[in-house]
């Protein structure tokens, strides 16, 4: 899995590509915690060009947005999932609990508000 970050107007965007699964979930768990310790609260996960997310890929993340919430008292959207991905993360009931949009930018604007 690759991770590109970028900032735009205060929230950290991780635009994420390949697999997040029980190979990659180390990886992303190191980008995603480097935008914290970079000192952003504010952070979406773009999965726009993510082909496949596992459950240890899954549970990665959620340990993420904890540490985020309570630590940290962040904020986490979620965006670009396939339909695949999005009927997983419903599966899982993430998405009540995590803002979901179909673009980075107008989850960038949930995070914000």
């Amino acid at each position: 899995m690759q991770c590109t970050a970028q900032v735009e107007s205060g929230v950290a965007i991780l635009h994420l590509q390949g697999r997040l699964d029980a190979v990659s979930v180390a990886d992303f768990r190191e980008d995603a915690q480097k935008q914290v310790r970079s000192g952003h609260r504010r952070i979406v996960l773009d999965f726009a060009q993510v082909e496949h997310v596992d459950g240890q890929g899954l549970a990665g993340m959620v340990a993420f947005y904890r540490r985020l919430i309570v630590e940290h008292k962040g904020r986490l959207a979620i965006a670009g999932l396939n339909p695949e991905l999005r009927l997983f993360f419903d599966r899982t009931a993430l998405t009540r609990v995590v803002p979901v949009a179909y673009e980075w930018q107008e989850a960038a604007r949930e995070v914000r508000s």
